[in-house]
């Protein structure tokens, strides 16, 4: 017969990753510990109320496929399903998404410059794709990508398109050709197109609950400061107590993690440092009266700072009060960037004043406006990403360390793909503490 061994897991992070892990870990009866930083589990996805308002850490929707999360899920919170409805802002034009098959509202000569320099670019066999710049051009043309998606890259991405590589993009990017071009810079033919047609949001308190069963959880220390990691003994230091494991999951920053253990060497030291991520600011509004938009809207104004602007009551009417409605807004930049109150009132004064200046909002509709800063909010896949992340995760895997999530693993993972990231890892340590 099967035994488990004595078997201690400590994981690092209440957020959707390590919660998995330990809701798994439960099931097999295999014993475990999650430390936390905060006062309440949740991590990126934890919603947030003003004034019967609820909002989340940045949009949150479930694309989810997989039938075991869709199923648990469904478990957790009754949802909605949403048909996502987005729309762009280029100029002083709304254009309907994905923008390359909808250019009619724009003039004739800047359809004529798109449409001349998407004939013009380079589709040689011997052309080299070298970074998401390169593909871009390639894919649309020198016009159109250096107004779109390039301009949404610096947004989005806090940097260059030239700097990111290629291997995130898959299913999210969408290529068109010459005639589909054509038709759509002059009649209104194709009906809006997104990567995901199949989404899902909870009917009631956000994003988070999602998470209601993962979250009933008696595992979990709150309010922990972590002093430092012993990989060697197998021990980690936080607060004035020191807690011993047999196995560790982390699904805390990679770079935070490396520069907490007692593992100083150089090479170490300099690849956490080239790892790259967004930070984010995040804009809520509240308004008293509702208005017209879609689900979210794409912004490629360079003087307006936002990059993305979601409406939450079209995920959920619960969202806002009744004949009330709300915005977010969200702003992103390179994390090492130093944030003030200066900044912050700067930031917070261009967002209202561009939304009323398109007409999206009107100034005496507001009832409040909410600022919130987040030193991670997406991983940058510069030149540096694949080097840098393999070499710290092969490092501390030969150490006896798993990682799971966004930010633990390094790498641009959905909700879903946490949540069965977090599972597969339970199921590895169940396996490996066996004795036959």
């Amino acid at each position: 017969m099967k035994s488990k061994k004595k078997t201690h897991v400590v994981i690092l992070g209440a957020g959707i990753s390590g919660l998995t892990v330990s809701y798994f870990l439960n099931k097999m009866q295999i014993k475990n510990t999650i430390i936390e930083k905060d006062r309440i589990p949740g991590g990126l996805l934890k919603s947030f109320k003003i004034k019967n308002f609820i909002f989340d850490n940045f949009i949150h929707i479930s694309h989810a496929k997989n039938s075991a999360v869709k199923n648990f899920f469904r478990m957790s919170s009754s949802y909605f399903q949403i048909k996502p409805k987005p729309n762009n802002l280029y100029k002083n034009k709304w254009i309907d998404h994905s923008p390359q098959f909808h250019l009619y509202p724009l003039k004739i000569k800047e359809k004529i410059k798109i449409i001349l320099s998407f004939l013009k670019r380079n589709r040689k066999k011997e052309f080299r794709i070298k970074n998401y710049e390169n593909w871009l051009r390639g894919a649309y043309g020198n016009y159109f990508a250096n107004n779109f998606p390039m301009k949404y890259t610096e947004k989005y991405w806090a940097t260059k398109s030239r700097n990111l590589s290629t291997n995130w993009i898959k299913f999210r990017m969408q290529e068109i050709s010459f005639w589909e071009l054509i038709k759509g810079s002059f009649f209104k033919i194709f009906k809006d197109t997104y990567y995901s047609s199949d989404m899902k949001y909870p009917k009631k308190g956000g994003y988070e609950s999602f998470l209601n069963i993962l979250k009933n959880n008696k595992n979990i220390i709150y309010n922990c400061k972590l002093n430092y990691i012993d990989l060697f003994n197998k021990k980690i230091s936080f607060d004035k107590k020191t807690i011993s494991y047999t196995n560790l999951v982390s699904t805390i920053p990679l770079p935070e993690f490396s520069m907490l253990t007692k593992e100083k060497n150089k090479k170490l030291i300099s690849h956490s440092k080239k790892l790259r991520c967004t930070a984010g600011i995040i804009i809520s509004i509240g308004l008293n009266t509702e208005i017209k938009t879609r689900t979210w809207f794409y912004v490629y104004n360079k003087d307006f700072k936002a990059a993305r602007i979601y409406a939450p009551k079209k995920l959920s009417r619960n969202n806002c009060p009744k004949g009330k409605s709300s915005l977010q807004a969200e702003i992103f930049l390179d994390n090492k960037t130093k944030v003030g109150k200066k900044y912050l009132n700067k930031i917070k004064k261009n967002t209202i004043d561009n939304l009323i200046k398109y007409n999206v909002i009107k100034k005496e509709n507001i009832e409040f406006i909410n600022i919130k800063y987040k030193q991670y909010a997406n991983v940058i896949f510069d030149k540096n990403y694949d080097k840098s992340r393999n070499y710290l995760l092969s490092y501390f895997k030969k150490l006896g360390v798993d990682f799971v999530g966004r930010f633990g693993s390094w790498a641009y993972l959905w909700s879903d793909q946490c949540f069965m990231s977090g599972k597969a890892m339970a199921q590895k340590i169940y396996r490996e503490n066996l004795i036959f």
